[in-house]
C-alpha cells in the first residue's frame, strides 16, 4: 500500500509541477510567474529552420541538423521502425505540437506507442545517424531518403 501510495504523491507533485505549461496549452487565463497571461503565451521559436547546404536550401532542425523524408513512408504515416529508426531517428515532436493541427506544410503525425513525429508535406521527418555537425547532409539519397525542401 505505502508503495502505491508514495507513487501517487510523485505523480501529483510531477503534475504540479508542469501544470503552467499545460495550462498554457490549454488557454487558462491565469498569469504566470513571467507575468505572461497563459491564454496568450509568448512566441515560441519553431523547432526546425532552413539552411544553406551543399545540397541547396533544406529544411534542418533549430540546431542546424539536416531532416530527411523516405520515399516508403505515405502521406501521415511513418514506416521506418526498428533498426531504420536507429539508422534514421525520427525527428520527434512534444505529445501537444500543435494540437494536433497543421500549420502551413508542417504537421505532426502519430508513431509506436503514442510518440508524435514532425512532418513537412506530410511526410515524416529523420535524422541521419551519420551526420555529426550542423549543416552536413550526408544521407541524402541513401536508401530511399532524401534532404527536405
Amino acid at each position: 500500500m505505502m508503495k502505491y501510495l508514495a507513487a501517487a504523491a510523485l505523480l501529483l507533485s510531477a503534475t504540479a509541477l508542469t501544470a503552467p505549461a499545460d495550462a498554457a496549452m490549454y488557454g487558462s487565463s491565469a498569469p504566470t510567474s513571467s507575468g505572461h497571461m497563459m491564454g496568450n503565451p509568448p512566441p515560441m521559436a519553431a523547432p526546425w529552420k532552413r539552411i544553406d547546404t551543399s545540397k541547396g536550401w533544406i529544411w534542418a532542425d533549430s540546431r542546424g541538423f539536416a531532416l530527411y523524408t523516405f520515399d516508403k513512408d505515405p502521406r501521415g504515416q511513418s514506416t521506418c521502425y526498428g533498426a531504420c529508426a536507429v539508422a534514421w531517428p525520427p525527428f520527434y515532436a512534444p505529445m501537444m505540437a500543435m494540437g494536433g493541427q497543421a500549420m502551413g506544410k508542417w504537421s505532426v503525425v502519430d508513431r509506436f506507442m503514442f510518440a508524435k513525429q514532425w512532418a513537412y508535406n506530410g511526410k515524416p521527418l529523420y535524422f541521419w545517424m551519420k551526420d555529426t555537425r550542423p549543416g552536413q547532409v550526408t544521407g541524402d539519397g541513401i536508401n530511399g531518403f532524401h534532404v527536405a525542401r
